[in-house]
């Protein structure tokens, strides 16, 4: 029975692959199926789960239509054969055509892939009456009753549908039989029953355990045949969705990389290519392709090379890659990338796969990228070029502002310093008042020169953070009494509160700290009508060394919008301020460089409602030497001067005088050189104590002089560069030349005379320690 249940296997598979099939089709493959040695009495086609087709069909009219969704004495069966894609055995169950039968049903599922679907349900037909009569269960001579039991293949469990209901009451030999989806139970007694052998029942069950071997061995054998096979089939069909899984994969990478993919037979010379190849080719899917196509599309400048390449890789084991153009029939160019391996098939012919890649966005893209790194390398080239001649500007532009330094300081200081010297005077009132305005008026545009010099060092990094250790407090009050004087006459208080913590000596720049803190207390005194400012000087605690410093006015304030840019170069709060207090907007920059440059910043307090309030935050570091109490450093007593030797070398006869005014009443002795060759001579002559140098003078300069002076076999004297040159590198450039000392124009009398005391003392401790 197994056997014949599952010759219907080949039809389910047609099926699967020909879900359209007509009745005719059916018949004809059906026909082949039952052939002359089988039980089975009809097969049925049910699509849908409705009976459709038939056969043989004659006979079996009346099941044609049968719809197993609303039948419910099947509808259950028919739903495990669908779940569970399994062959399953029903019945015996009765026909609509009369008689009963046992059914065989397959699944059917036709697609492959995502596109699989439940096609219907087949049915091998096998009538029970002759089934059960050809396999001798009604034969007379068979000895012993039997009765089945399990219909629908459920096993000691199901329902008796063969043989007499007192032979399972009767002690019967019981035997299993596993079929395709479940078992049935055979039950056997001698015919009559025990009662009918009780005088000697062991030879009955003798024959009855022969009886039962002779038909479990052939039964046992074929559910084992018929198990292995299932499993054998499910293991298949696990390996075909695999298949399927990896073939569709497949499908879908070479859909989406437009690969093409061709295949030579050498031998043969037949050539397939596949749908992505013909489309990338121009070609339709019913143009005849061959190895001659493939040369027809090569562009004439690749077709040597590219056929050659191909033939040198046609045996066993070569393996081929090359890159040509193709001209399709639009004239259309294309760059092809093509790969490909040799190998001998079952057949002994060699055979050559591979692919070809459309790489035309690829080389185009490359072409753009040489053209662009073609582009980048002259934008580098013209960037290069704009480089040196911003630096070239850039060194322009120093020289310039050094000429101007020079130029402007030279004839600033002759004003100023005749300013002073007149200041002396016995002037009346309104001269006086002349004097004053000539006065502010020069030190004003002395602050506007100072402001634009030091920014143009901060932004060429030449302004440089000289350290030194001082005393903290001093160098504070210095700054702010430089502006009490102004502030007094507009009637405002100047306060400054030194916290307890602070400590005494510092190490950091004093002079730029001083610079930062007289812009800051000077903008508040310039913007302050009434009221005052208020200067307090604190530190962290846990390092005494992070100053703050807070300046707060009762002035006129600053808006949002205006402190957006009150750090901006050349920018004041607006034009009406620039016009009633002047300056030029550098001093909150340079402040906030500077402050920057010693660790620390400069912000706007926004919080206070009238007035301003500016934090400066700076970093120190501790003291490296004890506190110096030399006669040095307090020396204001200029009659240590009287007897010493001064050689001026000044071109300028503006400055000649200045100096000679300055240096009247205190006992020098002064010779004046017009230029640095003069002053070379004089020095050999007069052999001075001191030469006050100017660096610009012509025949030859300051420092070219210094050096000619300091390779003389003299005593030599102190050098001091008395110029209006105002960049550190102009203090290195003297410093290096042999200089001892740098002042630099305008310069005032006090600071001439206390400077000219100090190497004056110097020079005497000198000579002392060598006597």
């Amino acid at each position: 029975m197994n056997s014949d249940i599952q010759v219907a296997r080949g039809l389910v598979a047609v099926l699967s692959a020909e879900p359209d099939m007509n009745q005719e089709r059916f018949s004809e493959l059906s026909e082949r199926v039952i052939g002359a040695n089988t039980s089975i009495s009809h097969i049925a086609a049910a699509p849908d789960m409705v009976v459709s087709m038939i056969y043989p069909l004659a006979g079996n009219e009346e099941a044609l239509g049968l719809d197993y969704n609303h039948t419910e004495s099947q509808r259950a069966v028919v739903m495990r054969v669908r779940d569970t894609e399994e062959l399953i055995l029903t019945g015996p169950v009765p026909l609509v055509q009369g008689g009963n039968a046992l059914l065989g049903r397959f699944p059917v599922f036709a697609g492959t892939g995502e596109g699989r679907y439940f096609w219907g349900i087949v049915s091998s037909v096998i009538k029970t009456e002759p089934f059960f009569a050809r396999h001798g269960l009604e034969s007379e001579d068979l000895g012993i009753e039997v009765a089945l039991i399990g219909r629908d293949g459920m096993g000691a469990k199901g329902e008796q549908f063969y043989g007499d209901p007192d032979i399972v009451t009767d002690r019967p030999v019981r035997v299993d039989v596993f079929l395709p989806g479940g078992s049935w139970q055979i039950a056997a007694r001698p015919k009559g029953g025990w009662e009918a052998q009780q005088g000697n029942p062991w030879p009955w069950r003798a024959v009855l355990f022969v009886a039962g071997t002779l038909i479990l061995v052939p039964i046992y054998t074929a559910g084992r045949l018929s198990a292995a096979r299932r499993a054998i089939i499910s293991t298949l069909r696990g390996r075909e969705h695999e298949l399927e899984t990896i073939s569709r994969r497949l499908e879908v990478a070479v859909e989406i990389s437009q690969i093409g993919i061709w295949e030579v037979n050498t031998k043969t010379g037949v050539v397939i290519w596949d749908a992505n190849l013909r489309k990338m080719y121009g070609l339709g899917a019913d143009d005849p392709v061959h190895f001659g196509t493939w040369e027809a599309h090569l562009h004439p400048d690749d077709h040597k090379r590219a056929v050659q390449e191909h033939r040198d890789s046609s045996h066993a084991g070569g393996s081929y890659a090359s890159e040509f153009r193709i001209l399709l029939p639009t004239n259309e160019e294309k760059h092809i990338r093509a790969m490909g391996t040799a190998y001998v098939d079952g057949d002994g012919w060699l055979r050559m796969i591979g692919v070809n890649m459309d790489v035309t966005s690829d080389v185009h893209l490359r072409e753009k990228l040489i053209e662009a790194n073609s582009a980048l390398l002259q934008r580098n080239n013209e960037l290069n070029d704009a480089k040196i001649a911003a630096e070239r500007a850039d060194r322009a532009k120093s020289e310039f502002l050094a000429n101007m330094s020079h130029e402007i300081r030279t004839p600033m200081n002759g004003v100023l310093g005749m300013a002073d010297l007149m200041a002396n005077s016995d002037l009346g009132p309104q001269e006086r008042q002349y004097l004053d305005t000539i006065r502010d008026s020069s030190n004003a545009l002395l602050k506007i020169i100072n402001d634009i010099l030091d920014l143009s060092r901060l932004e060429s990094g030449q302004l440089a953070i000289n350290p030194v250790d001082f005393d903290l407090r001093h160098c504070v009050a210095g700054a702010v009494n430089l502006l009490r004087p102004k502030a007094r006459e507009k009637g405002l208080w100047v306060s400054v509160e030194f916290a307890d913590d602070l400590p005494d000596r510092v190490h950091g720049d004093d002079g730029r700290l001083r610079q930062i803190l007289v812009n800051l207390v000077g903008n508040a005194v310039k913007f302050t009508a009434q009221g005052g400012v208020d200067i307090k000087v604190g530190c962290l605690k846990e390092d005494p060394y992070q100053l703050h410093i807070s300046v707060d006015d009762t002035g006129i304030g600053i808006s949002d919008s205006q402190a957006e840019h009150i750090f901006d170069r050349f920018s004041q709060a607006d034009a009406a301020i620039t016009r009633a207090f002047g300056g030029t907007g550098l001093g909150l920059t340079i402040s906030s460089i500077l402050a920057q440059r010693m660790g620390g910043g400069i912000e706007l307090c926004r919080q206070k409602e009238k007035g301003s309030r500016f934090r400066v935050a700076v970093n120190f570091d501790k003291p490296i030497g004890p506190k110096s109490n030399s006669a040095v450093d307090a020396l204001l007593d200029t009659a240590i001067l009287a007897g010493c030797r001064v050689l001026l070398a000044e071109d300028n006869k503006t400055n000649r005088l200045l100096v000679c005014k300055y240096l009247e009443g205190v006992g020098i002795h002064l010779t004046e050189a017009h230029n640095g060759r003069e002053a070379v001579t004089l020095c050999k002559q007069s052999l001075p104590d001191i030469i006050l140098m100017d660096m610009s003078m012509p025949e030859l300069d300051g420092l070219a002089a210094t050096r000619e002076i300091r390779a003389l076999d003299i005593a030599q004297p102190q050098i001091v560069a008395l110029t209006a040159n105002a960049f550190d590198t102009d203090r290195d450039a003297c410093l290096a030349a042999g200089m001892d000392y740098f002042l630099q124009k305008p310069i005032s009398k006090s600071l001439l005379l206390q400077s000219l005391s100090m190497l004056r003392v110097g020079q005497e401790t000198r000579q002392g320690l060598s006597g």
